[in-house]
């Protein structure tokens, strides 16, 4: 398996580059290969062959590092500007409620020429009254097009554990996005779409006709992982069931059709070797019509190398294989080794292959499920802090039948493009095994617990699960020749195992420590606050926007926060007030942390205690008396959060004029920290109101490029005329404030930077 040690190095090497700098990766490269070469001259393989490792440690690490954007790339321009843009659609246009998401090759900005990947939003239906103009429907690869936009950096939610947006573009060439209206966009000229993006059209038309909705979304999802279309009830409970991976298109599919072409070419006649010439076609060009994602390339590469074995009549090592199939994407797109479909297509793979398996087939068939669940854990904990514990059941079924429904549905795409009667008898057929199979998933998301969810696993944790899996594997392949041998190594294993466990549990089972802990998370445009208490519990005060068609920043951010910290469950929630850009991600959190007591204006009425910090409403009798949603600013919940010499002042949306009842009430408002009312709207933060409060700092949850150019320039100077330090989340990411009453810490997220501050004048800071 001489592949298996260079896939690993090139793998490291593109995992450590942000840690080299480019003068360093290259002496290393040039220092290695001179090594590895003087050790082949001489015959010292042993050091040469670890010299080529290093060599391609570093090789990787030079090829993960950016290059410098060309003279005339796009994110040169002064950014955020309106211009023209004309370019090439690159990817497969994809339409949402509204808009259409697309991929453009900058060709020229305003009739200057420029280069780039732009990712662009064009709002709206279109219209099709002139030649030139295209509905939103009707936009394919290939097009060139212009269109005035609004060109901007891409920015994205900054909070720990949550994901990274902007860098998810960044590793995908796209470092500049842009906003239109679809009726703005005129096709220059519209070539016939490659072949491979009208066979999958074709396919995926022919499906739609042949099958109701949502069958015909789940066929098309086993067959082409086109899942768009699938409702949403039946894409969660794929996802509760642990059998979603079914219908991401990898090694299974790719097997199927290079198995149905070159037995079909042996029914016929043709030789071994023009059966596997034939197959290799074949997957090639079914690998261009699904597209290039991590698992497909994956099994692509692995189906073409075992079928050149037969071609040379040569066996095929499967880890060979696999580790060929890594040095190939990974050389080509680097950036894959951080996308979780990467991770997860090799790791499955790889624990299929490297785990014992018996020759029972119900016990062969456990174990496949058990060793790819085994080898994938600790990838989706990291990317998805959840894990079904349904799945080794649940796929023992779904397999079969997705398996029987990808053959029959393959039978029935494949005959669309010559035969409509058969080809509709071939999808009459798929119907029942897609319904047996909804229903089995049906069942198995519907066991009670089937779905949990856990925090991210530490880097530690990770890789010690990781040896204890190898370990074991190895004291199974040693067992038969050195018994003794293999007792003491799969002993170590499990003791990796209990440490593994131990690591990963830690945040979980930590003490308290003390401080009290409050979070303003970066949302956009919204509020949402988690506060720990000094000696346990966690309160979460709005979640951000969220609701049908949007965003939900409680499924995206406040959960995966809360998870980062070691929280499975929530003490209570509180909704400030009934606005989408507040309590619209809350039903998403308590889905998340059921159990969790929901605090009203009632409850805080009177001070509730949190883990030591106390936890006051203040709700003066001056409230508007309105109760219609247009006034709901106006009773927003101000809380006052108070520990030791440190007290949070979080004013929710209150305008101007409850600010000014709440600074002549005579309720107590001096605070440290002030969340700043209303996203620092014009009638916020009033003088009197910050005469009462006299902040240390404010901090205000304020979106990036709001259509309200929140905060107002007023707000700002009277918040710096009070003397507050002002922290933004639209500039400084999440707001992480930590203190023990005594001394206060502020950490933003976005630059890392850490400041101190001595809450009572006798404190040390």
């Amino acid at each position: 398996m001489p592949l298996v040690p260079l896939a690993i190095a090139l793998a490291v090497g593109i995992a450590i580059a942000p840690l080299l700098a480019g003068a360093t990766a290259w002496v290393s490269w040039l220092g290695a290969s001179a090594i590895a070469f003087a050790g082949i001259v001489t015959r010292r393989l042993a050091p040469a062959g670890m010299a080529v490792v290093g060599a391609v440690i570093a090789l990787g690490a030079l090829r993960a590092t950016p290059a410098p954007h060309a003279p005339d790339h796009i994110a040169r321009l002064p950014l955020p500007i309106q211009a023209g843009v004309t370019g090439r659609i690159t990817a497969t246009p994809l339409p949402a409620p509204g808009r259409v998401r697309l991929v453009v090759d900058v060709e020229q900005i305003d009739d200057e020429r420029r280069s780039g990947r732009l990712q662009l939003i064009a709002y709206g239906e279109g219209r099709n009254d002139t030649a030139s103009v295209v509905p939103a429907g009707e936009l394919s690869v290939g097009q060139r097009v212009r269109v005035p936009a609004r060109l901007q950096q891409p920015v994205g939610f900054r909070n720990p554990g949550g994901f990274d947006y902007a860098a998810r573009l960044a590793r995908d060439g796209i470092h500049v996005t842009g906003s239109a209206r679809v009726e703005d966009l005129v096709v220059l000229d519209a070539p016939a779409p490659p072949w491979h993006v009208e066979i999958r059209r074709h396919a995926v038309e022919a499906i739609d006709r042949a099958l109701p909705p949502a069958s015909s979304a789940l066929l098309a999802g086993l067959l082409l992982g086109e899942r768009r279309a699938l409702p949403g009830e039946i894409d969660e409970g794929f996802r509760r069931a642990g059998v979603y991976h079914v219908l991401a298109v990898s090694g299974f599919n790719v097997a199927i059709v290079a198995s149905a072409v070159f037995l079909l070419a042996r029914l016929i006649g043709f030789g071994r070797r023009v059966a596997a010439g034939a197959a290799a076609v074949v997957v090639i060009g079914f690998g261009a019509v699904v597209g290039p994602q991590a698992s497909v390339l994956r099994a692509v590469v692995m189906a073409l190398l075992v079928l050149a074995a037969l071609l040379l009549d040569r066996d095929a090592a499967v880890l060979n294989s696999l580790a060929a199939a890594a040095l190939v994407i990974l050389a080509v797109r680097p950036s894959d080794l951080l996308e979780p479909g990467f991770q997860l297509s090799f790791a499955a793979t790889g624990g299929i292959v490297l785990a014992p398996h018996p020759r029972n087939v119900v016990l062969g068939a456990l174990t496949v499920s058990a060793a790819a669940q085994a080898a994938v854990l600790p990838i989706t904990l990291t990317h998805f802090n959840q894990v079904s514990l349904v799945a080794l059941v649940a796929n023992l079924a779904a397999v079969p039948l997705a398996a029987v429904a990808t053959v029959v549905g393959l039978a029935g795409a494949a005959l669309a493009f010559v035969w409509d009667a058969a080809a509709q008898l071939a999808f009459d057929a798929v119907w029942p095994a897609l319904i047996a199979l909804r229903v089995v998933v049906a069942l198995a998301a519907a066991v009670p617990g089937a779905l949990v969810y856990a925090p991210s696993p530490p880097a530690s944790a990770v890789v010690t699960y990781a040896s204890a899996l190898l370990l074991a594997v190895i004291a199974w392949r040693m067992r038969p020749a050195h018994p003794g041998a293999a007792r003491l190594t799969f002993a170590a294993g499990g003791i990796t195992l209990v440490v593994s466990i131990a690591l990963a549990a830690w945040p979980l089972l930590r003490p308290a420590d003390g401080w009290l802990r409050v979070a303003v998370l970066d949302v956009g445009q919204g509020d949402a606050l988690v506060i720990e208490g000094p000696s346990g519990g966690a309160l979460v005060v709005d979640a951000g926007p969220g609701g049908a068609g949007r965003l939900d920043t409680g499924e995206r951010v406040v959960a995966p926060y809360l998870w980062w910290r070691g929280w499975l469950r929530v003490t209570a929630t509180v909704v400030t007030h009934d606005h989408a850009d507040h309590a619209g991600g809350m039903a998403a959190v308590r889905a998340r942390f059921p159990g969790a007591e929901a605090w009203t204006a009632v409850d805080l009425a009177t001070p509730r205690e949190l883990g030591g910090a106390v936890i006051t409403g203040l709700s003066p009798d001056v409230r508007a008396a309105n109760r219609d949603r247009a006034h709901a600013n106006e009773r927003a919940q101000v809380l006052r959060v108070d520990y030791g010499a440190t007290t949070f002042l979080l004013a929710s949306d209150i305008p101007g004029g409850v600010e000014r009842a709440l600074a002549v009430s005579g309720t107590p408002l001096g605070a440290t920290v002030l969340k700043v009312a209303h996203h620092g709207a014009r009638d916020s933060s009033t003088a009197p109101f910050l005469a009462a409060v006299n902040p240390a700092i404010a901090a205000i949850s304020v979106g990036a490029r709001n259509p309200y150019r929140h905060p107002d320039p007023d707000v700002l100077a009277r918040l710096d005329a009070a003397g507050a330090r002002v922290l933004r989340t639209d500039r400084d990411g999440a707001l992480l404030f930590e203190t023990d009453g005594r001394v206060l810490t502020v950490t933003t997220w976005a630059s890392h930077a850490r400041e101190r501050w001595c809450v009572d004048p006798e404190a040390m800071c």
